[in-house]
């Protein structure tokens, strides 16, 4: 029978190279004369990513090579000399290319803070992913927009949090979160987070004067309206409306 010259072949290539690339060569042999040896892959390959020569035996590629689809092939290579044949495993290894970028889940997110958090109060957690092995899936995290430097991101987590007061006046921000891979040529990608800021019951009412001083006459009838009282409260919403009532000095429920 045809013996090939190693029981078991290795091959590397990297993925996405051209169709027809030279993979590798195997070879047999056979002590018969006047015999053609002639190769086929017979298991192994059945998305028919391979082809073989069938009279040189050399192994070339017969669609794109995915790693992220497929890192490994081990084919079964028999080699006919009329009607009796030997075989042999190929191992073949797909190398990584930088060939996908780092992605978000989503576009477009939003978080909800509250006015009166510290700096250093974690926000939001950015997450990408990227296919790829080795330095070209290891992810970097930066801020691409930072409005007014009030935010901060760890670049190895994506863990965003603050420098600082958010102003409730601004009502949100617009944080843009870039996340780029090792690899070369280096890919990125990012995406917007939303910051709306929420109000906190911080402030006390204040009324616009410190005291107030008015006559009446003992003969106004009763539900007379004489004089009004003004405050204010910078809180928004439910925070910021005012009750009136009377707490002290009201003598005879006057």
């Amino acid at each position: 029978p045809p013996i090939f010259n190693q029981g078991v072949y290795s091959f590397v290539v990297f993925e996405n190279v051209a169709l027809g690339y030279h993979v590798g060569t195997v070879f047999a042999s056979t002590m018969d004369l006047n015999t053609n040896i002639t190769y086929l892959i017979t298991t192994g390959d059945q998305r028919g990513m391979f082809t073989i020569n069938k009279v040189t035996g050399q192994i070339a590629t017969a669609s794109i090579l995915d790693r992220e689809e497929q890192a490994f092939y081990q084919l079964k290579v028999v080699a006919s000399g009329g009607a009796i044949t030997g075989d042999a495993t190929v191992n073949i290894i797909v190398k990584d290319l930088n060939d996908n970028s780092p992605h978000f889940l989503h576009a477009v997110e939003s978080v909800n803070v509250v006015e009166n958090w510290k700096a250093g109060h974690t926000i939001y957690q950015a997450k990408a992913v990227d296919p790829d092995e080795g330095v070209n899936g290891m992810i970097s995290y930066s801020l691409k927009q930072n409005p007014k430097g009030l935010f901060t991101i760890n670049e190895q987590n994506g863990a965003i949090s603050l420098t600082g007061l958010l102003d409730i006046n601004a009502g949100s921000y617009q944080v843009e979160i870039l996340a780029s891979d090792m690899g070369v040529p280096q890919h990125s990608s990012s995406f917007i987070l939303t910051v709306s800021v929420h109000d906190v019951n911080d402030n006390a009412p204040v009324f616009d004067q410190l005291s107030y001083e008015v006559s009446i006459s003992e003969s106004e009838p009763v539900n007379s309206r004489f004089f009004k009282v003004q405050a204010s409260d910078k809180d928004s919403g439910a925070n910021g409306e005012i009750a009136y009532s009377i707490i002290e000095g009201n003598t005879g429920e006057a």
